[in-house]
């Protein structure tokens, strides 16, 4: 059974059959659940049990189904994805698909179980006693933007589909139940139009007052913040004038994806962005940035700067994060991402599983030390980056606080942005944590074979040498006898999502980028401590062999699109970007890379490994409807390709 705890204090999330059913007399009545206030409540928080554990890697597919996480098998002792991996792979099938959200089955559950139980509490909320007029307004907004929220989710996953303004009378003939996929730009239109309604009707608060009882729920940034994310994916090149779609239609031959550009649409984007962003701000979120002081001694600015952005990600509720839930499955997690650092790592085998690790496809993205990519830095030597090196003299004084002095590992791991360093452990990388017994000793990842991160035995291990910093507490402490993994609220949208929409949209929208281009995107920058003291177009004029770049709408758009590549990476962001670019294709076609993890001498484990080869294909850009599905209802269309 899926729960959640959202740190409301009285709401404990359950799913709504064990509600509903539980009942006297086994009848499962909506007069019963609604005929208190305690009752409507259960069933407010019935309706957020819907929303997808965001840590979970089969829950949130999104962590695994592109090419920055892999794992070295499908199934063993500690772990089994047979679900969001094979997706992974390019496995997915019309028969039975995989993280099926339509039915709920292979890793996904029934969203339109999650839609029903919304409009069962819009149609009954208003005849429950003893709630203030307040008190209503606030859960009917929630509920509306819950509602609103699971639409999207499926529209993104299957482009056109059916809206459920209101659920189907249970007197309803066969052919009322058999019901019609909608155009996107109508989907779009319904989503939109709930969340306005509740805008305008500013039933939700501004923020939470109250972080111990109400952490977790809906408030009004996090409601514009969900329409420009609609917003934005509807203006994308997925659905917006894509002509491969132009024989899309349904059974009465509707288009049901414009292939035809409409850029009116990135207009209304830069709005929803615009006001998300002022809603966000004035209700006090901000960038986040790392500020504690800590008993193991005075932190060099590096540090500060990598706790900067590791701990975005695992302070919960912090001022960047406009909404998540939880904490759920973030123990897992990093179950599956810590690597063995001490010998009392090797101890507590159960808490460092090692497998779900990122690829050497999306190390090679970050940027260089300057903020450019690798291939566009005049002052990194890109054709030498697999040459095995020796930190010593001055790469180790360049490098004392993110890599081991002497020790042999890839020119790859040198000269690297902030990000690199904070989000990547690699084989001689430091790893900085709280067992750190002070800031000038700190433990190193030792990747290659029969070493104490690497593979050894029939132990799991990381298939390609890398492992995921980014999700993992600084805060966690392994040793023998003293085990403590704090767990966190796994962001869904954070306030660096919506700068970087805003400069994506403005620059859509501008022929030539404009200041408002550039100062969004270059709050990210600066938080990633990049461009210090200048911005970015100073800085691809000084290390750029392609200097102009930031001066194009072309070139801007690819500068946006990697910020985003790199600033949300191992956060499920970067496979819903790579569809909604429809750049998918390009990158989830090339082969999944690695080092050769089962060799111990540095010139043997530094040769890269072909792991996996796929062919992502045009229909994979939607999911499709399983066969069951289709033969149950007749006016259906399968997904283009399918």
């Amino acid at each position: 059974m899926k729960k959640y705890i959202l740190a409301l204090g009285l709401l404990v999330g359950m799913n709504s059959c064990d509600y509903l059913d539980i009942l006297p007399d086994n009848i499962a009545t909506v007069e019963i659940a609604f005929n208190t206030r305690t009752g409507a409540l259960k069933f407010l928080t019935t309706c957020y049990s819907y929303v997808p554990e965001y840590a979970n890697p089969v829950e949130n597919f999104a962590l695994l189904a592109a090419d920055e996480i892999w794992y070295y098998t499908e199934k063993d002792f500690y772990m089994d994805n047979k679900t969001s991996f094979r997706l992974a792979k390019g496995m997915q099938n019309a028969v039975d698909p995989y993280c099926n959200f339509w039915e709920g089955s292979q890793g996904g559950y029934n969203m339109w179980i999650a839609i029903r139980d919304c409009n069962i509490f819009l149609e009954n909320i208003k005849s429950v006693p003893g709630l203030t007029n307040v008190e209503m307004a606030r859960w009917i907004g929630e509920v509306k933007t819950l509602k609103a929220f699971y639409h999207f989710w499926l529209m993104r996953m299957y482009g056109p589909i059916p809206i459920v303004a209101e659920n189907i009378p249970v007197d309803a003939s066969p052919e009322q139940t058999r019901v019609r996929r909608e155009s996107v730009d109508n989907v779009v239109n319904y989503i939109v139009s709930l969340l306005d309604e509740v805008i305008d009707s500013n039933s939700l608060p501004q923020s939470i007052t109250s972080a111990s009882t109400e952490s977790g729920r809906l408030t009004m940034a996090a409601c514009k913040a969900i329409k420009a994310k609609v917003l934005v994916q509807a203006a994308s090149p997925l659905f917006n004038g894509n002509e491969q779609y132009a024989q899309f239609t349904d059974k009465q031959g509707i288009p049901l994806i414009n292939p035809v550009y409409d850029g009116n649409k990135w207009g209304r984007a830069l709005e929803a962005c615009r006001q998300a962003i002022d809603e966000a701000e004035s209700a006090g979120h901000k960038l986040f940035r790392f500020t504690k002081l800590l008993p193991i001694g005075e932190l060099s600015e590096e540090i500060k700067q990598e706790l900067t952005l590791r701990a975005t990600i695992t302070e919960s509720f912090n001022k960047e994060v406009i909404w998540s839930l939880g904490p759920n499955y973030t123990r897992a997690l990093q179950d599956w991402c810590q690597p063995r650092l001490t010998y009392d790592h090797a101890q507590s085998l159960n808490s460092t599983k090692k497998t779900h690790v990122p690829t050497l496809n999306v190390v090679e993205d970050f940027y260089s030390n300057y903020g450019i990519p690798l291939k566009e830095d005049k002052t990194w030597d890109y054709s030498m980056r697999y040459q095995t090196i020796n930190i010593n003299d001055q790469l180790a004084r360049d490098h004392i606080y993110q890599i081991q002095e002497g020790y042999s590992t890839s020119r790859l791991h040198t000269y690297r942005e902030p990000r690199f360093y904070a989000y990547i452990g690699f084989d001689g990388g430091k790893w900085f944590s709280m067992e750190a017994e002070n800031p000038e000793n700190i433990p190193a990842v030792a990747a290659k074979a029969g070493q104490l991160s690497g593979k050894s035995g029939i132990e799991t291990y990381s298939i390609t040498g890398y492992f995921t910093k980014k999700v993992i507490n600084y805060e966690n402490i392994i040793k023998v006898g003293n085990l403590a993994i704090k767990e966190y609220s796994f962001p869904i949208i954070r306030l660096s999502d919506l700068y970087l929409m805003y400069a994506e949209a403005a620059n859509e929208v501008n022929g030539t980028p404009n200041e408002d281009v550039y100062e969004y995107i270059q709050r990210v920058r600066h938080k990633a401590g990049l461009d210090k003291n200048s911005n970015l177009q100073t800085t691809w004029n000084a290390y750029s062999n392609n200097p102009n770049k930031p001066n194009t709408q072309e070139g801007m758009r690819e500068i946006i699109r990697q910020e985003r590549l790199n600033e949300f990476v191992f956060e499920g962001q970067r496979f819903w970007d790579l569809r909604r670019w429809r750049l998918a294709q390009e990158y989830l076609s090339k082969p999944i890379q690695g080092w050769t993890v089962f060799e111990s001498s540095a010139s043997n484990f530094y040769q890269v490994q072909n792991i996996y080869y796929r062919d992502y294909l045009q229909k994979s850009y939607l999911w499709p409807i399983s066969q069951t599905e289709m033969l149950k209802n007749s006016n259906l269309v399968q997904s283009f390709g399918w």
